[in-house]
Protein backbone atom coordinates (compact mmCIF):
# COMPACT_ATOMS: atom_id res chain seq x y z
CA UNK A 1 0.00 0.00 0.00
CA UNK A 2 1.23 3.40 -0.90
CA UNK A 3 0.01 7.19 -0.48
CA UNK A 4 0.80 9.77 -2.48
CA UNK A 5 2.87 13.11 -0.99
CA UNK A 6 2.19 15.84 -3.25
CA UNK A 7 4.17 18.91 -3.00
CA UNK A 8 4.61 21.97 -4.55
CA UNK A 9 7.39 20.51 -7.43
CA UNK A 10 7.95 16.84 -6.79
CA UNK A 11 5.63 13.74 -6.49
CA UNK A 12 6.31 11.26 -3.55
CA UNK A 13 5.52 8.25 -2.87
CA UNK A 14 5.89 7.20 1.03
CA UNK A 15 5.70 3.66 1.68
CA UNK A 16 4.19 2.57 4.87
CA UNK A 17 5.78 -0.43 4.98
CA UNK A 18 2.78 -2.61 4.01
CA UNK A 19 0.06 -1.72 6.05
CA UNK A 20 0.15 -5.33 7.10
CA UNK A 21 3.45 -5.98 7.00
CA UNK A 22 4.16 -3.57 9.75
CA UNK A 23 1.93 -5.19 12.29
CA UNK A 24 2.74 -8.36 14.15
CA UNK A 25 4.57 -11.18 12.03
CA UNK A 26 2.47 -13.42 13.51
CA UNK A 27 -1.48 -12.37 12.71
CA UNK A 28 -1.36 -15.05 9.85
CA UNK A 29 -0.32 -18.27 12.23
CA UNK A 30 -0.59 -21.09 10.11
CA UNK A 31 -2.15 -23.51 7.44
CA UNK A 32 -3.41 -26.49 7.98
CA UNK A 33 -2.87 -28.77 4.44
CA UNK A 34 -6.23 -30.94 6.21
CA UNK A 35 -7.53 -32.60 2.87
CA UNK A 36 -5.27 -33.85 0.05
CA UNK A 37 -8.10 -34.29 -3.23
CA UNK A 38 -10.51 -35.37 -0.46
CA UNK A 39 -12.60 -32.39 0.08
CA UNK A 40 -16.36 -33.95 0.86
CA UNK A 41 -19.64 -33.46 -1.60
CA UNK A 42 -21.05 -31.35 0.91
CA UNK A 43 -18.67 -28.89 0.10
CA UNK A 44 -20.13 -28.23 -3.26
CA UNK A 45 -22.97 -26.00 -1.12
CA UNK A 46 -19.60 -24.12 0.25
CA UNK A 47 -18.26 -23.52 -2.94
CA UNK A 48 -19.03 -25.06 -6.28
CA UNK A 49 -17.11 -28.04 -7.77
CA UNK A 50 -15.25 -28.81 -4.29
CA UNK A 51 -15.41 -32.28 -4.38
CA UNK A 52 -12.32 -33.89 -4.72
CA UNK A 53 -10.52 -31.07 -4.29
CA UNK A 54 -7.85 -30.31 -1.36
CA UNK A 55 -8.55 -28.11 1.85
CA UNK A 56 -6.90 -26.07 3.78
CA UNK A 57 -7.40 -23.96 7.12
CA UNK A 58 -5.65 -20.92 7.45
CA UNK A 59 -5.31 -19.68 11.02
CA UNK A 60 -5.35 -15.88 12.03
CA UNK A 61 -4.36 -13.82 15.13
CA UNK A 62 -7.32 -11.48 14.93
CA UNK A 63 -10.98 -12.35 12.72
CA UNK A 64 -11.77 -11.42 9.39
CA UNK A 65 -14.24 -9.23 7.92
CA UNK A 66 -16.28 -11.79 5.83
CA UNK A 67 -17.01 -8.88 3.49
CA UNK A 68 -13.41 -8.26 2.37
CA UNK A 69 -12.94 -12.15 1.56
CA UNK A 70 -11.85 -13.46 -1.57
CA UNK A 71 -10.61 -16.32 -3.08
CA UNK A 72 -8.04 -13.79 -5.07
CA UNK A 73 -6.98 -12.82 -1.47
CA UNK A 74 -4.81 -15.83 -1.10
CA UNK A 75 -1.36 -17.58 -2.59
CA UNK A 76 -0.36 -21.00 -1.79
CA UNK A 77 2.86 -21.78 -2.68
CA UNK A 78 3.63 -25.97 -3.02
CA UNK A 79 7.65 -27.02 -2.70
CA UNK A 80 8.18 -27.11 -6.52
CA UNK A 81 7.93 -23.85 -6.32
CA UNK A 82 4.03 -23.77 -7.81
CA UNK A 83 1.84 -20.33 -7.37
CA UNK A 84 -1.63 -21.93 -6.69
CA UNK A 85 -5.02 -19.72 -6.57
CA UNK A 86 -8.03 -20.69 -4.47
CA UNK A 87 -11.00 -21.52 -5.49
CA UNK A 88 -12.82 -20.51 -3.13
CA UNK A 89 -12.28 -18.93 0.56
CA UNK A 90 -14.80 -19.13 2.86
CA UNK A 91 -14.92 -18.53 6.43
CA UNK A 92 -17.80 -21.31 6.84
CA UNK A 93 -18.14 -23.44 9.47
CA UNK A 94 -16.12 -21.07 11.98
CA UNK A 95 -18.28 -18.10 10.93
CA UNK A 96 -20.09 -17.13 14.70
CA UNK A 97 -19.25 -13.43 16.14
CA UNK A 98 -16.04 -14.40 18.22
CA UNK A 99 -14.73 -16.94 15.71
CA UNK A 100 -14.06 -15.79 12.01
CA UNK A 101 -10.39 -16.38 12.45
CA UNK A 102 -10.73 -19.86 10.44
CA UNK A 103 -10.49 -18.82 6.48
CA UNK A 104 -11.33 -22.43 4.65
CA UNK A 105 -9.59 -22.40 1.32
CA UNK A 106 -10.37 -24.66 -1.29
CA UNK A 107 -8.70 -25.52 -4.45
CA UNK A 108 -5.52 -27.68 -5.80
CA UNK A 109 -2.26 -26.94 -3.81
CA UNK A 110 -0.28 -29.46 -4.07
CA UNK A 111 0.10 -33.21 -3.28
CA UNK A 112 1.04 -34.90 -0.01
CA UNK A 113 4.34 -36.24 1.07
CA UNK A 114 5.65 -35.61 -3.17
CA UNK A 115 4.72 -31.76 -3.20
CA UNK A 116 2.92 -30.74 -0.06
CA UNK A 117 2.05 -26.82 0.06
CA UNK A 118 4.77 -24.94 2.45
CA UNK A 119 3.45 -21.19 2.13
CA UNK A 120 0.36 -18.97 2.11
CA UNK A 121 0.48 -15.24 1.28
CA UNK A 122 -1.81 -12.76 1.28
CA UNK A 123 -1.68 -10.81 -2.32
CA UNK A 124 -4.62 -8.53 -1.85
CA UNK A 125 -6.33 -6.34 0.68
CA UNK A 126 -8.21 -8.18 3.56
CA UNK A 127 -9.32 -6.69 6.66
CA UNK A 128 -10.17 -7.81 10.27
CA UNK A 129 -13.12 -7.20 12.11
CA UNK A 130 -13.10 -4.34 14.69
CA UNK A 131 -13.80 -5.63 17.94
CA UNK A 132 -17.55 -5.88 18.64
CA UNK A 133 -19.32 -3.51 20.85
CA UNK A 134 -19.70 -4.69 24.16
CA UNK A 135 -17.67 -7.91 23.70
CA UNK A 136 -13.98 -9.08 25.11
CA UNK A 137 -12.60 -10.58 21.27
CA UNK A 138 -9.96 -9.03 20.81
CA UNK A 139 -9.19 -7.26 17.34
CA UNK A 140 -8.55 -3.85 15.76
CA UNK A 141 -9.53 -3.26 12.16
CA UNK A 142 -5.85 -4.04 10.33
CA UNK A 143 -5.52 -5.12 6.23
CA UNK A 144 -3.62 -7.99 6.41
CA UNK A 145 -2.46 -7.69 2.23
CA UNK A 146 1.20 -8.52 2.22
CA UNK A 147 1.80 -10.83 5.31
CA UNK A 148 2.48 -14.54 4.98
CA UNK A 149 3.12 -17.93 6.85
CA UNK A 150 5.38 -20.79 5.87
CA UNK A 151 4.13 -22.65 8.80
CA UNK A 152 1.88 -24.86 7.01
CA UNK A 153 1.26 -28.25 8.76
CA UNK A 154 1.44 -31.24 7.17
CA UNK A 155 -1.19 -33.66 6.34
CA UNK A 156 0.16 -36.15 7.99
CA UNK A 157 0.43 -34.32 11.47
CA UNK A 158 -2.54 -34.45 14.03
CA UNK A 159 -3.84 -31.01 15.50
CA UNK A 160 -2.64 -28.44 17.53
CA UNK A 161 -4.00 -25.42 19.23
CA UNK A 162 -3.45 -21.99 17.97
CA UNK A 163 -5.40 -19.84 19.83
CA UNK A 164 -7.28 -19.37 23.25
CA UNK A 165 -8.70 -15.72 24.74
CA UNK A 166 -10.96 -15.17 27.81
CA UNK A 167 -14.40 -14.31 26.34
CA UNK A 168 -17.17 -12.26 28.20
CA UNK A 169 -20.58 -10.29 26.41
CA UNK A 170 -22.95 -12.36 24.89
CA UNK A 171 -20.35 -14.45 22.76
CA UNK A 172 -20.02 -16.51 26.00
CA UNK A 173 -22.15 -19.82 25.38
CA UNK A 174 -21.09 -21.21 28.86
CA UNK A 175 -24.00 -21.37 31.33
CA UNK A 176 -21.97 -23.21 33.68
CA UNK A 177 -18.90 -21.75 35.72
CA UNK A 178 -17.34 -17.77 36.20
CA UNK A 179 -14.46 -17.78 33.00
CA UNK A 180 -14.70 -18.31 29.84
CA UNK A 181 -12.07 -19.39 27.86
CA UNK A 182 -12.41 -19.75 23.84
CA UNK A 183 -9.97 -22.07 21.96
CA UNK A 184 -9.26 -23.20 18.38
CA UNK A 185 -7.43 -25.48 16.77
CA UNK A 186 -5.86 -25.70 13.25
CA UNK A 187 -7.61 -28.11 11.97
CA UNK A 188 -11.44 -29.42 11.97
CA UNK A 189 -11.78 -32.05 15.16
CA UNK A 190 -13.44 -35.08 16.49
CA UNK A 191 -12.75 -36.94 19.42
CA UNK A 192 -9.92 -39.64 19.21
CA UNK A 193 -10.69 -41.89 22.63
CA UNK A 194 -12.82 -44.51 21.91
CA UNK A 195 -16.04 -44.08 23.02
CA UNK A 196 -16.10 -40.25 23.92
CA UNK A 197 -18.10 -37.97 22.16
CA UNK A 198 -17.17 -34.12 21.64
CA UNK A 199 -19.15 -33.33 24.81
CA UNK A 200 -16.50 -35.00 26.84
CA UNK A 201 -13.71 -33.13 25.92
CA UNK A 202 -13.52 -30.79 28.42
CA UNK A 203 -12.45 -33.32 31.19
CA UNK A 204 -9.16 -33.65 28.77
CA UNK A 205 -8.45 -29.63 28.64
CA UNK A 206 -6.46 -28.60 31.80
CA UNK A 207 -6.38 -24.08 32.42
CA UNK A 208 -3.40 -23.07 34.14
CA UNK A 209 -3.45 -19.76 36.47
CA UNK A 210 0.02 -18.46 38.16
CA UNK A 211 1.16 -17.37 41.49
CA UNK A 212 2.72 -14.74 42.26
CA UNK A 213 6.03 -17.19 42.59
CA UNK A 214 5.21 -17.79 38.76
CA UNK A 215 4.14 -21.65 39.64
CA UNK A 216 1.18 -22.67 37.55
CA UNK A 217 -1.35 -24.42 38.96
CA UNK A 218 -3.97 -26.34 36.82
CA UNK A 219 -7.96 -26.33 36.80
CA UNK A 220 -10.11 -28.76 34.75
CA UNK A 221 -13.13 -27.01 32.69
CA UNK A 222 -16.22 -27.80 34.78
CA UNK A 223 -17.88 -28.22 31.16
CA UNK A 224 -17.23 -27.19 27.38
CA UNK A 225 -20.08 -25.30 24.91
CA UNK A 226 -19.72 -24.39 21.45
CA UNK A 227 -20.09 -27.48 20.17
CA UNK A 228 -21.35 -30.32 17.73
CA UNK A 229 -21.35 -27.06 15.36
CA UNK A 230 -18.50 -29.11 13.11
CA UNK A 231 -16.19 -25.95 13.42
CA UNK A 232 -12.74 -25.64 15.44
CA UNK A 233 -13.48 -23.60 18.24
CA UNK A 234 -14.68 -24.82 21.32
CA UNK A 235 -15.71 -22.88 24.96
CA UNK A 236 -13.78 -23.80 28.28
CA UNK A 237 -15.99 -23.24 31.43
CA UNK A 238 -14.23 -22.44 34.29
CA UNK A 239 -15.50 -22.20 38.27
CA UNK A 240 -12.30 -20.50 38.83
CA UNK A 241 -12.22 -16.58 38.74
CA UNK A 242 -8.35 -16.38 38.97
CA UNK A 243 -6.48 -15.62 35.53
CA UNK A 244 -6.13 -18.36 33.19
CA UNK A 245 -2.81 -17.73 31.32
CA UNK A 246 -2.60 -21.11 30.00
CA UNK A 247 -4.55 -23.77 27.77
CA UNK A 248 -3.16 -27.21 27.29
CA UNK A 249 -4.28 -30.66 25.99
CA UNK A 250 -3.54 -34.50 26.38
CA UNK A 251 -2.09 -36.06 23.61
CA UNK A 252 -4.02 -38.76 22.01
CA UNK A 253 -7.40 -37.19 22.66
CA UNK A 254 -8.78 -35.40 18.96
CA UNK A 255 -8.30 -36.21 15.30
CA UNK A 256 -8.31 -34.30 12.33
CA UNK A 257 -10.24 -34.77 9.28
CA UNK A 258 -7.39 -37.92 8.23
CA UNK A 259 -7.85 -39.41 11.94
CA UNK A 260 -4.21 -37.99 12.51
CA UNK A 261 -4.13 -37.99 16.61
CA UNK A 262 -3.22 -34.75 18.58
CA UNK A 263 0.24 -34.73 19.84
CA UNK A 264 0.40 -32.82 23.72
CA UNK A 265 -0.69 -29.38 22.79
CA UNK A 266 -0.28 -25.79 25.00
CA UNK A 267 -0.93 -22.13 23.81
CA UNK A 268 -0.67 -19.20 26.12
CA UNK A 269 -4.51 -16.90 26.59
CA UNK A 270 -4.46 -14.00 24.53
CA UNK A 271 -5.51 -10.96 26.24
CA UNK A 272 -6.80 -8.05 24.78
CA UNK A 273 -3.93 -5.05 24.06
CA UNK A 274 -3.10 -2.77 21.49
CA UNK A 275 -1.72 -3.38 18.27
CA UNK A 276 1.68 -1.90 17.45
CA UNK A 277 3.55 -0.44 14.51
CA UNK A 278 6.95 -1.07 15.15
CA UNK A 279 7.71 1.02 18.52
CA UNK A 280 4.62 3.33 17.83
CA UNK A 281 1.00 2.31 19.47
CA UNK A 282 -1.65 1.71 17.03
CA UNK A 283 -4.29 4.11 18.08
CA UNK A 284 -7.49 5.20 16.85
CA UNK A 285 -6.93 8.82 17.73
CA UNK A 286 -9.21 10.05 14.97
CA UNK A 287 -13.15 10.79 15.06
CA UNK A 288 -15.43 9.85 12.14
CA UNK A 289 -18.67 10.93 11.15
CA UNK A 290 -21.09 10.65 10.14
CA UNK A 291 -21.05 6.43 9.91
CA UNK A 292 -23.29 5.75 8.23
CA UNK A 293 -22.28 8.67 5.58
CA UNK A 294 -24.05 10.11 2.53
CA UNK A 295 -21.76 12.33 0.45
CA UNK A 296 -19.05 13.28 2.77
CA UNK A 297 -17.24 12.57 5.89
CA UNK A 298 -16.00 14.79 8.75
CA UNK A 299 -12.28 13.39 10.30
CA UNK A 300 -11.50 15.06 13.93
CA UNK A 301 -8.00 15.17 16.02
CA UNK A 302 -6.14 15.16 12.92
CA UNK A 303 -2.68 16.25 13.36
CA UNK A 304 -1.77 18.40 10.19
CA UNK A 305 0.23 15.71 8.61
CA UNK A 306 -2.32 12.46 7.68
CA UNK A 307 -2.76 10.97 4.04
CA UNK A 308 -5.63 8.68 3.72
CA UNK A 309 -7.27 6.20 1.03
CA UNK A 310 -10.81 4.71 0.63
CA UNK A 311 -11.17 1.59 -0.31
CA UNK A 312 -14.01 -0.38 -1.37
CA UNK A 313 -15.22 -4.22 0.06
CA UNK A 314 -13.22 -5.46 -3.09
CA UNK A 315 -10.06 -3.89 -1.94
CA UNK A 316 -10.49 -1.09 -4.82
CA UNK A 317 -8.85 2.22 -3.93
CA UNK A 318 -11.67 5.44 -4.43
CA UNK A 319 -10.06 8.08 -3.41
CA UNK A 320 -6.85 8.82 -1.89
CA UNK A 321 -4.66 12.11 -0.86
CA UNK A 322 -3.96 14.60 1.75
CA UNK A 323 -6.59 14.46 4.42
CA UNK A 324 -8.21 17.01 5.99
CA UNK A 325 -11.16 17.45 8.01
CA UNK A 326 -14.01 17.42 5.58
CA UNK A 327 -13.18 14.49 2.60
CA UNK A 328 -15.91 13.98 0.04
CA UNK A 329 -16.72 10.81 -1.40
CA UNK A 330 -17.06 10.11 -5.03
CA UNK A 331 -20.52 8.74 -5.91
CA UNK A 332 -20.46 5.37 -4.76
CA UNK A 333 -23.29 2.56 -4.37
CA UNK A 334 -24.37 1.65 -1.40
CA UNK A 335 -22.60 -0.58 1.30
CA UNK A 336 -19.34 -1.09 3.19
CA UNK A 337 -15.80 0.73 2.80
CA UNK A 338 -12.52 1.28 4.75
CA UNK A 339 -10.89 4.25 5.40
CA UNK A 340 -6.86 3.90 6.09
CA UNK A 341 -5.65 7.54 7.75
CA UNK A 342 -1.51 7.58 8.30
CA UNK A 343 1.71 10.01 8.59
CA UNK A 344 5.12 8.15 8.72
CA UNK A 345 4.86 6.50 12.07
CA UNK A 346 1.14 5.66 12.63
CA UNK A 347 -1.98 4.30 10.80
CA UNK A 348 -5.54 3.56 11.48
CA UNK A 349 -8.36 1.61 9.22
CA UNK A 350 -12.09 2.13 9.69
CA UNK A 351 -14.72 0.80 9.02
CA UNK A 352 -17.23 2.96 6.64
CA UNK A 353 -20.96 2.27 5.66
CA UNK A 354 -22.50 4.03 2.56
CA UNK A 355 -26.28 4.55 2.67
Amino acid sequence: MKFKLITSSVVVFVAFSNFASSQENNALVSAFFGLDSSMPFQANFLCPGAQGMDGMPVNFKYPIDASSLSASDFEVVDSLGNINIPLCAVLAPANENGENRTVLLIGEFGTAVTNPPREVRVVDDLFTAETLEGESACSEIINLNGISTTNVVPLADGPSLFFAQRLDGSLNECTTGVQTIQVAWNGGITPHISGDTEADLFQYYIGYTEESSGALIPHVPISIADINDNDNFHQLCFSTSDEIVKISMMANTVQDPNQDPNLYSEIDVTYCSPLSVGATIFEKRYEIYPNPFSQEIFIKNLLGDEYFIIYDSLGRSIIEGKCFETVRIPETKSGIYYLTIGNNTNQATYKLIKK
